[in-house]
């Protein structure tokens, strides 16, 4: 009996050391996602993920692609899938699990209570389906706000524009004085359009009903071509068609690639001025300014939040970010889907290691936010932590939608629009519409 009692234990210790973290040295791990392999996001994303490999010798190579959302579709159909997928849309792993394709989190030994706490229950959310959590949350960033320069506005004693109806008279009075009040260019490759409808999600969130009609709209509870709808496109046209609104003129929104779109902030003409003066896009994009002008973040060129419109709406925060999907349950991919889900992942993303200059700013609300090597992220962190903890935080609507409208029609449209004009918008948004599955 004691034989038998001995064999049995020793059959079980081969089995925990088999399961334990020791024995998967050497294991490959994949994650694929949209930010470049070499771009500052990438870098950073690699960096994190070699202190993993480093503690426990498992392998994990990221590879991004900026065709990532074309890509991933192909990748699943054909059966040749990564290990793990990190998406900006989580309206795309919500598509992938309902084909079937992903595995729950709870599968891979994640405490979804404790993810729920750490992350909040709105962004756990979106990656669920049928109550089964599928999405995890990785990265946000804040969307609601417009980057300027506060000495050109001190010199030439501009306001800070507190409402929409104060922006657009203080983007006439730029005008009227022979220069050109916003950057815009939202080229991204097989992905152009998002800068457009991330200007209507913020325009919707402050307008008709703020947030419920918002998750409406999102859900498609009302229709795209709602009036709600088109009197947020007929506002965004406001800004794309005025002439002399954008630097570069209408042509240029299409054709300037958006990592680009601020570099005219940071030149001067002749006489001193810049090519433009306000640039609303995310807290990211810092990342892919000119150095030079990185270091001046938070001070030299800083944001102000982007204007209300119906004053009697509470204020709203709209942001985006990544949601990564698990494609199998091995053990290394469990170990790496627990790391991505804790702190420690962020922390050689937020202290720059390796200078690899991305912005990332992580989506776990415990995350220490002094740890940001720059003072602006620090700020914007704050602000989103804030904001998920209040319910008062949104996703980017295109990125919640079915692929086929958020990364398909949605964009496809709004990019139209920018090239034909205010008389497009009810053909866009019936076209819209018309895409939904």
């Amino acid at each position: 009996m004691r034989k038998t009692l001995i064999g049995l234990l020793a059959v079980v210790a081969l089995i925990a050391a088999a399961c334990g973290g020791a024995s998967l040295e050497g294991e490959e791990v994949l994650i694929f996602g949209a930010p470049a392999t070499d771009g500052p996001d990438g870098k950073a994303i690699q960096a994190a993920m070699d202190e993993f490999s480093e503690e426990t010798g498992i392998i994990v190579t990221y590879v991004g692609s900026e065709n990532f959302e074309q890509e991933i579709q192909v990748q699943m159909e054909s059966g040749d899938t990564p290990d793990i997928a990190l998406w900006p849309q989580p309206g795309a792993v919500v598509d992938a699990a309902k084909r079937g394709m992903l595995t729950p989190l709870a599968d891979l030994g994640i405490d979804i209570d404790e993810y729920k706490s750490n992350y909040s229950a709105y962004l756990v959310g979106l990656g669920e389906v049928d109550g089964v959590v599928y999405g995890g949350a990785n990265a946000v960033n804040l969307k609601s706000i417009v980057w300027y320069q506060p000495a050109e506005f001190e010199k030439r004693g501009y306001a800070i524009p507190n409402t929409w109806d104060e922006m657009i008279a203080l983007a006439d009075q730029i005008v009227a004085e022979g220069m050109n009040p916003f950057c815009f260019g939202m080229y991204s490759n097989g992905a152009t359009g998002w800068l457009a409808t991330d200007w209507m999600e913020d325009i919707m969130l402050r307008t008709g009903g703020g947030t419920d009609t918002y998750d409406k709209w999102v859900n498609h509870e009302i229709p795209f071509n709602d009036p709600v709808v088109k009197n947020a496109a007929t506002l965004l046209s406001q800004i794309m068609h005025t002439d002399n609104y954008v630097v570069g003129g209408t042509d240029a929104i299409v054709s300037t690639f958006f990592g680009d779109a601020q570099n005219p902030m940071f030149e001067r003409d002749g006489n001193g001025n810049p090519g433009c003066f306000m640039h609303r896009q995310a807290s990211f994009i810092v990342g892919f300014w000119p150095e030079a002008a990185q270091g001046g973040a938070g001070t030299e060129t800083t944001v102000f939040p982007f204007p209300s419109i119906d004053a009697s709406l509470p204020k709203a925060a709209l942001g985006a970010g990544d949601m990564f999907g698990v494609f199998n349950d091995r053990d290394a991919t469990a170990e790496v889907v627990k790391y991505m889900l804790s702190p420690d992942s962020f922390t050689a993303i937020a202290t720059n290691k390796g200078g690899h200059g991305s912005t990332r700013i992580s989506a776990h609300t415990g995350f220490d936010t002094s740890l940001y090597d720059k003072a602006i992220t620090q700020v914007l962190a704050g602000v989103l932590n804030d904001a998920l903890s209040a319910n008062a935080f949104r996703f980017d609507a295109s990125d919640l939608m079915p692929p086929e409208v958020g990364a398909g029609s949605f964009w496809k449209e709004m990019t139209n629009l920018a090239v034909e004009g205010p008389g497009y918008i009810d053909t866009a948004l019936s076209n819209v519409e018309n895409s939904w599955p």
